[in-house]
């Protein structure tokens, strides 16, 4: 993976890219924490 293009492309396609990666992260971070409270809670 080149990182100038990397770079390039991130800054073309700033606000989709970024959005999404953003809702997947947080997407994923509260489902560990359900799984974890539940986990505890039984």
């Amino acid at each position: 993976m080149e990182v100038e293009q990397y770079i390039t492309r991130e800054e073309t396609e700033l606000s989709p890219a970024v959005v999404v990666t953003t809702v997947l992260l947080i997407a994923v971070f509260a489902v560990g924490l359900l799984v974890m409270l539940v986990g505890t809670a039984l």
